[in-house]
């Protein structure tokens, strides 16, 4: 069946969530100043897999950093014409708390909510915990790794699970969350960012989830920046009416604000010194 997709503007909500763990990796390298910030973006997707569509969406992610704890909040949601019918697509919210105890070490908590249309998402909640480590930190080149525990539940449409289908309608799952991400700066401007999770099942590893973003991203001191990016997702057991691989082109336009730090005042010159005595 042939399809036509006009994507209009995509406005935040919360709750919601992506069908793989969410990638903050890539928000989170831009967010190192102590404060409050603020990014938004702006977003053209394509995609082949269970639908192919071009997608226009917007991002929002805010928080703070002060001292060695950091706290994001990245939300996103979009609407869609097919056809004509304008319909919510896809949203999500992504919260997560990382705290650093060491120089190295660091915990992890978050919670994530998802409604995704195109995948034939109700609900998908996640929430977990773990622990993540800095495998190499420079101006030119950062690595982490991270493990941890999280719980799922996922409640499809009832018109993709019928009867006869082997794959429950409404499932909660305990699954094994990892993560790896690295980072190269080529200069101020340029860095590649590059970010895999595997998510399979504490009680039965061939099921599974992998995702992978890769992305190359153009930064102005101004703010802007612009984002090329591809990623990939794998179910190893999604329903039946499902695709177990997805690939999807996006590029962003983004903006980002934070409170620049206060220069600590200036000492007093001895010049000054000498005026004041006299």
């Amino acid at each position: 069946m042939r399809r036509s997709l006009l994507a209009a503007l995509v406005v935040a909500a919360l709750p919601t969530l992506a069908s793989a763990q969410v990638n903050t990796e890539r928000l989170r390298q831009t967010l190192t100043t102590e404060g409050p910030f603020l990014r938004i973006d702006g977003s053209v997707g394509w995609m082949r897999g269970n639908v192919d569509y071009l997608e226009v969406g917007t991002n929002i992610a805010t928080g703070f950093n002060r001292g060695k704890h950091h706290l994001l909040a990245h939300m996103a949601a979009s609407y869609a014409e097919f056809g004509g019918e304008a319909y919510l697509g896809r949203a999500f919210a992504h919260l997560r708390w990382t705290a650093e105890w060491h120089e190295r070490l660091a915990s992890e908590v978050f919670l994530q909510d998802q409604y995704d249309r195109i995948l034939f998402l109700k609900v998908r909640a996640v929430a977990g915990a773990g622990g993540r480590v800095t495998l190499f930190d420079s101006d030119a080149f950062t690595a982490y790794a991270a493990t941890g525990y999280m719980i799922e539940r996922e409640v499809f449409q009832q018109s993709v699970i019928p009867e006869d289908e082997p794959h429950p309608r409404i499932t909660t799952n305990h699954r094994w969350t990892n993560y790896l991400t690295f980072t190269v700066k080529a200069d101020d401007l340029l860095s590649f960012t590059n970010t895999i999770y595997v998510q399979p099942r504490f009680d039965d590893f061939s099921d599974y989830r992998v995702a992978e973003e890769v992305a190359m991203t153009l930064s102005h001191e101004t703010g802007l920046s612009l984002s090329l990016g591809l990623r990939l997702r794998f179910d190893s057991r999604p329903p039946t009416a499902l695709q177990r691989l997805d690939v999807a082109l996006e590029t962003t336009l983004g903006f980002y604000l934070q409170k620049k730090p206060k220069k600590p005042a200036e000492e007093a010159s001895p010049a000054a010194e000498d005026e004041d005595e006299d």
